[in-house]
């Protein structure tokens, strides 16, 4: 009975062995195809002007395999970084035979041909890739493409896109004035570009009148304007369903587990109605994660039922009712001190009030961040108060000394409160109902009497928080939470990273509170300094708050399902012109970025090795074969732009002396040639080992 009882659990193991198996064949099949249509180019041609091939390889290096037809030799080699035709009179490993008159007298030699013979020979390899780049294209918008949709999933802080007004949930459709098909379009979009951009945006399905018009910050690997592709509200096929809920949250504590497959489609607030009429609050039809972000920030008071779309044994949906509590904020006892202003979003109420950043809000209402009220509740505050007037005050520093100001604004009622977690323990926190991004300071401003903090003592006004470790109560007992193994200690260190702009050189607390509310199950080690003295206390149990609750309800956020669109044609003549436009487009932005990487201007850690393009291969490959078959056509014209660079060795290099031969009507120096070779060689061992330390230290590809 023990055996049959594990006897589904060891198929299945099986079946996950063989899919994992055939992707990777499929991965090594398509790269080797990739490779052998190219160096085919070379073959086919070099035949047809009667050249003796000795050999054709896939792969380099040590032959592991190897087969005689006729005059040459078929052969695999071991290692699968690219490929040669070895010719008569052609040898990248001996250029001697380049130049020696010897063998050119041999009229079945390379180098015995015409020299448009011999550029259509080193030509037809570059040209092959193209053209199976573009027959891969076609093939696949034949077939239909899923791609990252064009729709932003959420917005960081201060950047570009923030200040600019783009929302979670938008769609963008141009780029100054070039349509945008998906995700990958608008990323390519902001990273080759120069200057300012106009983005034409869709909103609730209506389009904005006027374009945003915002320009493109610094950051890795190049220019950003601070988006994230959207994700829908339906739970991946994980292996593991103990993976959706996050250890001590809300979703966890839910009426019935949701399960891999689901799909939320509504929301509806539980409990009495904030209007006068006391009427029930109708569902919140959902669709992506920011619909739902938007929603449970909304009501984060209240407990919630979670329409789920799940399919039956039979295959047809049915929708099950799951109620899910609320997730009240863990208090640490003490309040920290308010900081200054980073970020407003253009026409925001803040901007229209003229608040400006460096302000520091010292008064809400007459409350004193810090002494009447949390500065990390201010985001809620204001989001309760949408439609009315708040009063600011604030101070700000003049070349004349620090002034004291006071306005006036209307939070808008549409946008909660706390909806936006910081993303880096620099980040700013926003307060989305009025458009403005600030600190706290990682310093206490206030005990609160009664705490824990109070009763272990140590810690006072203007004791500095230097790191947070977050320890499993019972370690060997936990169970996955938000950082995964529930035994693992977690460090938040509050201290500005290594490349921080003088703005960010103090960490914002907001970013170690709301990660520490991710994980209810472990208890807090504060590392403190005072001036005089470091020390560290451990609280034990947080207290809940009574009226400040989470929007963050313990989903795990890496479950979702990416939000796709299908690009398909809808005829042969649509696939073919769909194919010849992405290869114009690729080969255009591997162009732009060679040189953006050349100004410096995209950084050269954007670059893969091979370890690094296998990784990505698979990773494509497990989303379908015609997924697999875009990339395919990606790394085609890849190959053929790199191949066709003018470097000694590679295809360009060749042209180049052939170019040389064909103006002066005389053939390179054997000095030359085995000095360009040499340099060749070694500029392509070094870019080797670089792309080799960025793909194992580098790249998360």
């Amino acid at each position: 009975m023990e055996i049959l009882n594990y006897m589904p659990l060891a198929a299945g193991a099986v079946w996950s062995v063989l899919g994992e198996l055939q992707t990777i064949l499929a991965v090594v099949f398509g790269l080797g195809m990739v490779i052998f249509f190219h160096e085919l180019g070379h073959f086919a041609v070099a035949k047809w002007c009667n050249v003796h091939v000795e050999r054709f390889s896939i792969g380099i290096g040590p032959i592991i395999w190897s087969h005689q037809r006729g005059e040459t030799e078929y052969a695999l080699s071991v290692l699968p970084l690219g490929g040669y035709v070895k010719m008569l009179g052609q040898d990248d490993m001996d250029p001697n035979q380049m130049t020696s008159s010897e063998i050119a007298e041999n009229p079945r030699s390379y180098s015995s041909k015409t020299v448009p013979q011999r550029m259509a020979i080193i030509s037809a390899g570059v040209l092959m890739n193209v053209a199976t780049g573009f027959l891969f294209f076609a093939i696949g918008y034949w077939n239909g493409v899923l791609e990252p949709a064009p729709v932003v999933g959420g917005v960081r802080a201060g950047f570009p896109a923030w200040e600019a007004g783009l929302r979670a949930g938008d769609r963008v459709t141009a780029v100054n004035d070039e349509p945008i098909r998906s995700f990958v379009d608008l990323q390519e979009a902001i990273l080759l570009s120069s200057g300012d951009l106009k983005i034409n945006v869709d909103r609730g399905g209506k389009a904005l009148p006027n374009p945003i018009v915002l320009t493109p910050v610094k950051a890795s690997p190049g220019r950003s304007i601070g988006v994230i592709p959207a994700v829908t509200t339906e739970i991946g096929q994980i292996d593991d369903p103990v993976r959706i809920a996050d250890a001590g949250m809300a979703i966890e504590k839910a009426s019935e587990a949701f399960l891999p497959g689901d799909r939320i489609v509504g929301l509806q607030p539980q409990g009495e109605s904030s209007d006068a009429a006391g009427e029930q609050i109708p569902e919140q039809p959902v669709r992506l994660i920011a619909d739902l972000r938007r929603v449970l920030a909304t009501y984060a008071d209240r407990e919630m039922v979670y329409l789920v779309e799940r399919k039956s044994a039979d295959g047809k949906p049915t929708v099950v009712r799951i109620r899910v509590p609320r997730q009240p904020v863990r208090k640490l006892g003490f309040w920290m001190a308010m900081g200054p202003i980073r970020a407003i979003q253009s026409n925001s109420p803040a901007a229209q009030a003229g608040l400006k950043v460096g302000d520091t809000i010292r008064a809400v209402d007459g409350l004193k961040p810090g002494e009447d009220i949390d500065p990390l509740s201010l985001p809620v505050y204001f989001g309760r108060k949408g439609g009315q007037t708040v009063t600011v005050m604030y101070s700000r520093a003049t070349s004349g000394g620090t002034v004291e100001g006071q306005c006036e604004l209307v939070p808008n009622a549409d946008l909660p409160g706390w909806m936006e977690s910081p993303d880096s323990s620099t980040s700013p926190l926003t307060i989305p109902s009025i458009g403005l991004g600030y600190q706290v300071q990682n310093y206490i401003a206030k005990i609160l009497p009664g705490s824990e903090v109070e009763k272990l003592g140590g810690l006072s006004q203007l004791t500095k928080i230097t790191k947070i470790e977050l320890l499993h109560r019972e370690p060997g007992t936990g169970k996955p939470d938000a950082w995964g193994n529930a035994e693992t200690p977690v460090e938040l260190p509050l201290a500005a990273g290594e490349n921080a702009t003088a703005e960010e050189a103090e960490p914002n607390w907001a970013w170690a509170f709301d990660q520490l509310q991710r994980a209810p199950g472990r208890k807090l080690v504060l590392h403190f300094e005072d001036g005089k003295t470091t020390g560290t206390r451990t609280l034990q149990e947080l207290e809940l708050e009574d009226d400040w609750f989470l929007w963050v309800r313990g989903f795990n956020p890496e479950i979702w399902e990416n939000e796709r669109v299908l690009l398909r044609a809808q005829s042969l003549p649509e696939a073919l012109t769909l194919g010849l436009a992405t290869t114009r487009k690729v080969a255009f932005s591997i162009y732009r970025s060679l040189r953006k990487m050349v100004g410096r201007e995209v950084d050269m850690e954007s670059l893969s090795g091979p370890v690094g393009i296998a990784k990505i291969a698979y990773k494509v490959a497990e989303r379908g074969f015609v997924e697999l078959l875009v990339f395919l056509g990606i790394l085609s014209i890849n190959l053929a732009i790199l191949n066709f660079l003018p470097i000694p060795i590679l295809d360009g290099g060749h042209m180049v002396f052939l170019l040389w031969e064909g103006i002066t009507r005389r053939k390179p120096s054997i000095t030359v040639i085995n000095w360009a070779h040499a340099a060749g060689m070694v500029f392509l061992l070094s870019l080797l080992v670089f792309v080799m330390w960025i793909d194992f230290f580098v790249s998360g590809n």
